[in-house]
């Protein structure tokens, strides 16, 4: 399979926030957690569902180095979506439907890894028309060895 793998930062990923050179801080990802992106980044294309500002991200993708640039799922917060088990789940939705609907949707499955994935989630992962990965990481943790091994299974076919 080839998924679009949506790849949360808080929680997830846990990047250090480093003074930066100007009055907005760098983040910084440990060489763990770079090494375990760029697997997940041979796996699929990432797609950033993060409420971080988009030149925060940038500078992720500058450490990164990824071959092909991570798109971003534009976040679109509701009143409503608060009340939701899974916050992101709404904006991930239409984001998928447009991508699709605008033929920018080349991928075949879905990952999404995100440290607050609730029983929504779950059905929707159930009834997308294409099949879903969910991987709920530990906050303090964030994304792991185990994690990337089941996602690559997923991708393998396994």
């Amino acid at each position: 399979m080839e998924p679009v793998i949506l790849l949360d930062i808080d929680g997830v990923l846990n990047p250090a926030v480093v003074p930066g050179g100007g009055d907005r801080p760098v983040l910084r990802l440990s060489p763990e957690k770079l090494g375990l992106v760029r697997r997940l980044a041979r796996c699929g294309r990432i797609a950033w569902v993060s409420t971080w500002p988009a030149d925060l991200i940038g500078g992720l993708e500058a450490q990164l180095e990824l071959d092909t640039e991570p798109l971003r799922v534009t976040l679109v917060y509701r009143s409503a979506d608060g009340d939701e088990p899974t916050p992101k789940l709404r904006s991930v939705q239409r984001w998928l439907a447009r991508m699709d609907a605008a033929g920018e949707a080349p991928w075949d499955s879905v990952v999404w890894v995100d440290d607050v994935l609730g029983p929504d989630a779950r059905a929707w992962a159930g009834r997308h028309d294409q099949p879903v990965h969910l991987e709920r990481p530990n906050p303090e943790s964030g994304l792991t060895e185990e994690h990337v091994q089941r996602i690559e299974a997923f991708c393998s076919g396994a």
